[in-house]
């Protein structure tokens, strides 16, 4: 077993506890009067201290109990045992990208899969996978997002695997899964990534009724509008206008009008009596003659109007479950309506944001505010993503409003280790932390039940 050094004083410092509880318990005398010799007055009272060390029992559990605490703060372990034989590695596969790993790397995959290695999923838990079953099901929807980055997932495998452990990950090299700074190793990893898809094939896209077209620049995919013609202006209108919500609404509407070359026309009042959309930034009710100047197939977003709770959680917008979630913070209470889809939701899977179709136009209510006090929505660059389908009345689908970068596939994702100590294959450490919790709980309990005998024994 090996722990820091300090070990040792800090149990001795820890023994000065229970040495002081049983030195300084002082019994009281008790006084007895005579009657013959009452008369005769009382002499000054007089009184020792017993500086005798009283129930051993009590006395060597409490510094045992003192000694494991010691020893958990060192966080002692067991040193791995050298291995004699080089065992077969992992493979590790992202799901969300197994098709594509299916058709670049097959053959690669199956001539380890014969050696021994095991294929198991790239995020937290390392789950053991089966080629052929991942392959006939649903690839995408079935896949288990981990809201671990790749950087920690191998942090975790470097600590509960062997040094010079062989590893083979097959995942793309996404900037925003891999930290900035290069974490040490001792895994012997071999990095598949994956190559962005040809655009030969896939030239131009739609979305909202236009075509965009598709290029690479470097190591992302990037797009441009392919139809020039001017377009007719959306008629907006947010009220109340110059509130913080406003302002962060607008901002991200204006994102919007500029990535997609679609003016936007904003309004503070019932001043047009051709409104495209209204943000109703308020609990309060739509005005008659605010929701009549709506076009027929526009759009309403407004705040509900029931008692606010706090809710600190998560925010999954557009049932995107593998996007980095904003912070919830604030929502309303949930009003029960059976014709209301769920667009957004929390964490708990409670309804954040709803929509229906009344009268021929498009009514969101939302649980929340655009207010950073509220939620941390508004604050990340994906706020004008989360508006676009509300803008349009539609979900963008195959369309990548922010770039995904990847890095070189040349370029390092960790330092690694390789001393001479690391040439012998050692199995990985074992860690006492649990075997002492019990242990500890174990001395407490019988240290409490023990003293709590000794008073009973004293009092009868």
């Amino acid at each position: 077993m090996q722990f820091l050094y300090p070990i040792s004083f800090m149990a001795l410092a820890s023994l000065v506890l229970p040495i002081l509880i049983h030195l300084w318990r002082v019994k009281q005398g008790k006084t007895l009067k005579i009657g013959s010799i009452s008369l005769l007055g009382e002499s000054a009272a007089a009184s020792s201290r017993n500086l005798k060390i009283s129930q051993w029992l009590l006395f060597v559990l409490r510094c045992l109990f003192f000694i494991l605490l010691a020893i958990l703060i060192a966080k002692p372990y067991l040193k791995g045992k050298t291995l004699t034989q080089n065992k077969a590695g992992w493979i590790l596969l992202d799901e969300r990208n197994l098709k594509p790993i299916y058709l670049s790397h097959q053959k690669k995959i199956d001539s380890l899969l014969k050696k021994g290695y095991q294929l198991r999923h790239f995020g937290k838990g390392f789950k053991r996978l089966d080629w052929k079953d991942t392959v006939n099901t649903n690839l995408v929807n079935d896949a288990i997002v981990s809201p671990l980055n790749y950087t920690s997932l191998l942090k975790q495998a470097n600590h509960s695997l062997p040094n010079r452990f062989p590893i083979w990950v097959f995942a793309p090299k996404y900037t925003a899964q891999l930290d900035d700074v290069l974490p040490t190793l001792h895994l012997a990893i071999h990095w598949q990534s994956l190559p962005l898809a040809d655009t030969s094939n896939v030239k131009h896209t739609q979305l909202l009724g236009k075509t965009y077209q598709a290029a690479i620049q470097g190591n992302a995919i990037t797009y441009s509008l392919a139809n020039t013609q001017d377009n007719t202006p959306l008629n907006v209108m947010v009220f109340p206008a110059n509130t913080e919500d406003a302002k962060y609404v607008k901002a991200a509407l204006s994102a919007i009008g500029s990535y997609l070359n679609q003016p936007i026309k904003f309004y503070n009042s019932v001043e047009s009596k051709e409104l495209d959309a209204i943000f109703w930034l308020s609990a309060t009710s739509v005005p008659k003659e605010t929701s009549n100047s709506l076009k027929t197939d526009g759009v309403l977003l407004k705040y509900a109007n029931s008692n606010s709770i706090k809710n600190t959680s998560t925010l999954i917008i557009n049932g995107n479950e593998s996007e980095e979630y904003p912070v919830l913070k604030i929502r309303n209470v949930i009003k029960v309506d059976t014709k209301a889809e769920t667009i957004w939701k929390d964490g708990y899977g409670q309804p954040v944001l709803t929509a229906e179709q009344q009268n021929e136009r498009h009514n969101y209510t939302l649980y929340t505010q655009f207010n950073p006090q509220w939620t941390d929505l508004v604050w990340r660059d994906n706020f004008p993503q989360a508006l676009m389908p509300i803008l349009y009345h539609q979900k963008p689908t195959a369309f990548a409003f922010q770039q995904i970068q990847q890095i070189d596939s040349k370029q390092p994702i960790a330092v690694f280790e390789d001393t001479k100590q690391n040439k012998t294959r050692y199995a990985a450490d074992k860690p006492l932390d649990q075997m002492i919790w019990v242990l500890a709980f174990i001395v407490l309990a019988v240290e409490r039940l023990l003293n709590f005998r000794t008073k009973k024994l004293k009092v009868d």
